[in-house]
């Protein structure tokens, strides 16, 4: 206690010197007004800095995203709504044994390799950030993570995607203030969708990466919990979580008779080579994407 109140000492009588010196107190606080103001440019420039790598996060997606603009309850007509009735018509030819129709139905999607991801992504989300870090990361040095072929013995693709933003509005477009909606909330309305939903939560207790993931955490969940709750939440609206993840694959390796074959949300880990890591893993069914995991 001595040592503390010797080092103590020097501040206490600052402070008491500048309480008893009447013309020291304005000057201070003119000088904390002013440091306040100098200080402003900074703070807005950090909190501008955020911003703009949110806007260059999302930025990274919309090349690819499929619009929602257009899309009205009961005709359903823009690129989303498209999309997921060449899902459907694609899903229902596969499951039939009509591979070649389910891969003409979605090649546009896919750039004609048979496989491709759809990412739910939005702005201000963590999550989303780290996808695009790991995907950009991932393309820069393909050679170096990519095999020549996957753990299913198929020549590795070039990495394709489509994206959806849920959260997109559309501000000259009164239908969904006048309906008292919004693009996604009746996206999620149409049959198409609904159908794809189904086939999400069918196959999502399925998936490798599901069945390799029953870890408890330390709040007692599981990630098979949480990704089941996540897959849920496909037809909410306000609760849709990002960045979710989804694989469709129409290689001829895939001997299932569902398109989907693996569901997930943001990439794990905590860098760019562990974001990378993981993509890759996805997109090659390797480690945790792979049946070979649980042997």
């Amino acid at each position: 206690m001595n040592i503390l109140r010797k080092i103590a000492t020097p501040f206490v009588a600052i402070w008491r010197w500048i309480k008893e010196t009447a013309w020291v107190q304005p000057l201070l606080i003119v000088g904390i007004i002013f440091a306040i103001i100098f200080s402003i440019p900074s703070i807005t420039k950090g909190i501008q800095g955020l911003i703009n790598q949110s806007d260059s996060d999302l930025a990274y997606f919309e090349d690819n995203e499929l619009s929602m603009e257009g899309t009205r309850i009961g005709e359903w007509n823009s690129e989303v709504d498209q999309f997921f009735a060449n899902f459907q018509d694609a899903q229902t030819s596969w499951a039939n044994g009509d591979k070649e129709t389910a891969k003409e139905l979605l090649n546009q999607y896919s750039n004609g390799n048979d496989r491709f991801f759809l990412f739910f992504v939005q702005d201000n989300c963590d999550g989303c950030g780290n996808l695009k870090t790991g995907l950009e990361y991932l393309n820069d040095n393909w050679d170096t993570y990519m095999p020549a072929t996957d753990s299913k013995g198929v020549k590795v693709p070039p990495m394709s995607f489509v994206s959806i933003v849920p959260n997109r509005e559309f501000d000259d477009d009164t239908y969904y203030e006048e309906q008292d909606t919004t693009p996604i909330a009746v996206t999620m309305t149409s049959p198409q969708y609904l159908y794809f939903y189904d086939e999400a939560m069918s196959v999502v207790k399925n998936t490798d990466f599901y069945l390799n993931s029953g870890v408890a955490t330390d709040d007692g969940s599981t990630v098979q919990s949480t990704l089941y709750a996540n897959t849920e939440k496909l037809v909410d609206p306000t609760g849709l979580q990002t960045p979710t993840c989804i694989l469709f694959d129409l290689t001829d390796a895939n001997e299932s008779t569902h398109i989907i074959t693996e569901i997930f949300n943001a990439p794990d880990g905590s860098d760019k080579y562990t974001y990378a890591t993981f993509m890759k893993n996805a997109w090659t069914y390797d480690s945790l994407f792979s049946p070979d995991y649980r042997s």
